[in-house]
Formats: structure tokens, sequence, C-alpha cells
């Protein structure tokens, strides 16, 4: 089969609409993902797009998880250049947010998503008001253990996050954040930088399971990844002029928006 012959392409080409809608997911795809790269939550955007051009609730998500992987790879590269990841933070945190998606995947059905919902509330409550108490937090670098029970605890909260994101998938690039600000004391920029690699890991699986069980829409996924690519190479890009001040600032906004969004 050629491309052309592709049915997806053929109904691209051939349908206004669709046409239509993949400018529109471009856009929130690009707009998403230029402050997403810095702070996480570009699926707040995303994911109700998809829904409102009409995509079934498993399929925007399934098309979420290949767009989402525009976001991480472009800031993986950008953040890269300014030297602003941190490798062995990186995979370490990588491996066991990915065994831990696959086992929240198997409890999805167990677990009570109100309780877990409000679970999240708490955790993005007390980093709310943590944030707030220790104004330097995140935007002066803290003091990093070299020992191994850092990295070792560091695993286990990775490993909560992994399991969360497959139950209840949105924030996970977030969360994690927390676990890199909080726990190994790096500032905003630099855990933008040092999420990519768990974030690109843990999407990028998502999207293979997706993608086995027919869940995305590639003619929607390919210009979100698209416009997710674009916007993330550009608010990486221009990160160190924005600051770890602003860039704070923007993250305690998005986590009073996402408390308020659960809650209500």
């Amino acid at each position: 089969m050629t491309l052309n012959q592709n049915p997806i392409f053929e109904m691209a080409s051939k349908d206004p609409l669709n046409m239509s809608h993949m400018l529109i997911i471009f856009i929130a795809g690009f707009i998403a993902s230029l402050f997403g790269t810095l702070i996480g939550g570009s699926s707040l955007v995303t994911i109700p797009t998809l829904l409102l051009l009409g995509l079934p609730p498993h399929t925007a998500i399934g098309t979420d998880r290949f767009g989402i992987m525009g976001v991480c790879l472009a800031g993986w590269y950008q953040f890269h250049r300014k030297k602003l990841i941190d490798y062995r933070i990186g995979f370490t945190m990588a491996v066991p947010v990915i065994i831990g998606s696959f086992i929240g995947a198997s409890l999805c059905m167990e677990i009570s998503e109100v309780a877990l919902k409000w679970i999240i509330i708490g955790v993005s409550l007390f980093c709310l008001a943590f944030l707030l108490w220790n104004p330097k937090l995140g935007v002066e670098p803290g003091q990093q253990s070299a020992g191994k029970a850092k990295y070792i605890g560091g695993i286990f909260l990775a490993f909560g996050v992994g399991v969360y994101v497959g139950i209840y998938g949105a924030m996970g690039a977030t969360l994690l954040m927390y676990i890199l600000i909080l726990w190994f004391g790096q500032t905003f920029l630099k855990s933008a930088g040092t999420v990519k690699i768990a974030a690109f890991s843990m999407n990028a699986m998502a999207a293979v399971v997706f993608g086995y069980n027919g869940a995305i829409a590639y003619d929607l996924a390919f210009p979100m990844f698209c416009g997710c690519f674009m916007g993330s190479s550009i608010g990486a890009y221009y990160s160190d002029r924005i600051g770890n001040v602003w860039i704070k600032r923007f993250f305690l906004v998005l986590l009073s928006i996402l408390i308020v969004k659960l809650i209500v």
C-alpha cells in the first residue's frame, strides 16, 4: 500500500472537516507545550481538545500520549544543549516509572478513582504550601546528597508516580517534577530538563500499548506531535530567559488550577 492509498491520509486529504481538526489540534499542541515543557500539564489542554473533536476517551488518551512525545523529545534536545539534564537521576527515575505504569494499568479497575483523586489533591496541596513556605525552593539549587539512599528513595517515589500514571494518567510529568524539586533539590529549570527522560519513556510505552490496541487516531496524532514539538522547542529554548522565579510562579498557578479542577 502506498502513502496515498493509506485510508488515514486519504481521509485527511479529502475531508475538509478533518483538515480543520488537524489544524485545531496542531495549534492546541503548540500552545499547550510552550509552557508545558517547563511546568508540565500540556495534556490539560490537549486531551479536552481531542474529546471536543469527537474522539472516544480511550482514543483521545492514546492519541495524546503519542502527541506528547513531541514535548519530551524537543525539550530533551534543548535542555541537553543547555546542560540542564541530570542523566543519572533521569534514567534512575525512568525505569521504575515504566514498571509502575504497567502495574498501575493492571490495578486500574480495583482502585477507586475518587479515592485516588483525593490523594492527588492532598499531595498537590502539600506541595503548593511547601513551595509557598520556602520561596527559595526550586529557585536556587538545594543540597543534593550523592548517597545511595537518596536514589533508592527516588526510585520508590518514581515507581509510585508510575503506578498513578497507569491508573489515572494526567499530570504525571508534574508529579515527577515534585520529586526532582522536593527530594533531589533541583531548580525548576533543571527539573524541567531532567524530567524529559522519564516522561518520554512512559509516554512512548503508553503509545505503543494504545497503538497496539488500535486506540490512536494517527491523522490527529501526527499534527499534534508536530505542534507539541515546535511549542516545546520554543519554550525550552527561551527557558533560561524566563528563569526559575517565573517558572515557579507558572508552576504554582498550574498547581492551583489542578487542585480546583479536581475538587470541582
